[in-house]
């Protein structure tokens, strides 16, 4: 089985403050209204732009042996992959600005297939990703890191402590200290998270049973055709969505 919203307005006015710790992040989301979206709002209990849902429970994970999974991360606000890191904005970059870079990025790129998906394993996590490396990704990724990363405050003190981990090898860390992603260029990897941290027999048991609901999703793939801008208020988890950019719009 395993193969190892705030309102655009709400953008406007003066640029943020690094007192202010206001993150931003680039994500793909979903379109709305596709088979994707669909079992991402339920599977999460949450949609992107913070609205609960009721929570996923048509393939058995509701019994005792799921109670006290962390199945969901808390930190995410829905289903979504990672362009660009969450990040606080530098001294003198706007929203204003960041939001319009982003819809001229978007405009000028074009949507990218994934071809079929599968449920693999990333280190302690379950996610769905190509079955077939795709450089397509790894280029946008790439150009996305490179057009954002001068809107990004460098890593505080603080920021370097959470997220270094003993298991990163020393380019990782260089990218980590570069970009404030370790995961970055050649490093970067398109996924789309599903669980939390779990062990491998609770991995094993969550992605048999989502196999059933992902079997059509997977066998068909997806099309990244927009990337979403995602914030939040004060530093709190999780972020919530702030506007969504069609690909070559």
């Amino acid at each position: 089985m395993l193969n190892h919203a705030h309102t655009d307005s709400e953008l406007k006015g003066a640029p943020a403050s690094r007192s202010s710790f206001v993150r931003y992040a680039i994500y793909y989301t979903p379109q709305p209204g596709t088979a994707l979206a669909a079992f991402g709002r339920s599977w999460f209990g949450r949609a992107n732009d913070g609205a609960t849902l009721q929570a996923f429970s048509a393939t058995g994970l509701t019994g005792a042996s799921f109670a006290r999974m962390p199945a969901t991360p808390s930190r995410y606000s829905g289903l979504h992959s990672v362009f660009k890191a969450p990040f606080m904005l530098r001294d003198g970059m706007g929203p204003d600005a960041l939001k319009a870079r982003l819809i001229s990025f978007t405009q000028r790129r074009k949507p990218v297939p994934t071809g079929p998906l599968t449920l693999a394993r990333s280190g302690r996590y379950l996610v769905l990703r190509p079955i077939e490396p795709t450089p397509a990704f790894d280029w946008l990724a790439a150009q996305c890191v490179g057009t954002f990363d001068g809107f990004a405050a460098p890593l505080t003190d603080c920021d370097r402590e959470e997220q270094q981990s003993p298991h990163l090898t020393d380019h990782q860390r260089l990218l980590l200290e570069s970009f404030g992603d370790a995961h970055v260029m050649s490093e970067y990897r398109f996924a789309i998270t599903l669980t939390g941290p779990l062990d491998t027999a609770h991995l094993e048991r969550v992605a048999q049973a989502l196999w059933p609901v992902l079997e059509d999703i997977c066998a068909t793939g997806v099309t990244v055709d927009g990337l979403s801008l995602f914030g939040d208020q004060g530093g709190r988890a999780p972020l919530r969505l702030i506007g969504r950019y069609r690909l070559g719009a």
